[in-house]
């Protein structure tokens, strides 16, 4: 799998054996910097916000799941879990879907704008995983602290932040500072490509590059 970072929480996903997935593509003015021409097979959105919901980005042939629920596309499973925009069950800015799946044997999940802790039987849906996308920019969503306790309830192998403060973001979020405080295994890469193998017994963080979202160009398309 190769997972590239495009900006707030946008990831393209591409699969040993071809197929791509798209997670929560923004329309450009809602962030203030450009999200490059993509392709891909599967988009997933999270919610409505015009910063995670540009279901057209990946193409006009691609297949947009959305929502709770069990999802198949392409022959790939994907469980919609509901879950919510804050700590009030919704009531300031809406629900929220946390998207899990597996591709390459690897074990995926990208939280959204998830705004709380997780309960017991959100955990239990969601499982176990490799790969975990998470919000850890505050103020929308949660923050560095509650951040790190997800991170704790869920237990991936790999966590790649998302959701913070970068140099050309148009609106306030918290930077990734506080998040990586204290952590002892982070690691930072241009592209990240992993194997099912590679996996196995690790506990790291990966922080990965977006040069739009820095004002240092486009994003690696």
């Amino acid at each position: 799998m190769i997972a590239t970072w495009h900006g707030h929480s946008c990831f393209l996903l591409q699969g040993e054996e071809g197929i791509t997935i798209l997670l929560d593509p923004f329309f450009e003015d809602s962030v203030g910097y450009p999200l490059p021409k993509l392709k891909a097979d599967i988009v997933l959105i999270s919610h409505a916000h015009t910063d995670h919901s540009n279901a057209h980005a990946g193409g006009g042939s691609s297949q947009v799941v959305q929502g709770k629920g069990e999802h198949s596309s392409l022959g790939l499973k994907i469980r919609g879990i509901g879950s919510y925009h804050d700590r009030k069950m919704g009531r300031l800015r809406g629900e929220n879907t946390i998207f899990c799946f597996t591709l390459d044997g690897i074990r995926v999940c990208h939280l959204g704008d998830l705004g709380h802790i997780l309960s017991p039987s959100q955990i239990k849906e969601i499982g176990p995983v490799d790969l975990l996308f998470l919000p850890v920019g505050g103020r929308y969503t949660i923050d560095a602290r509650a951040a790190d306790e997800v991170m704790d309830q869920v237990n991936p192998a790999l966590v790649v932040p998302m959701h913070y403060r970068t140099e050309k973001l148009c609106f306030e979020l918290n930077g990734l500072e506080d998040f990586l405080k204290d952590k002892k295994d982070v690691s930072r890469y241009e592209v990240l490509r992993l194997k099912e193998k590679d996996l196995v017994g690790k506990k790291q963080v990966a922080v990965l590059a977006c040069p739009a979202a820095e004002g240092k160009g486009r994003s690696i398309d």
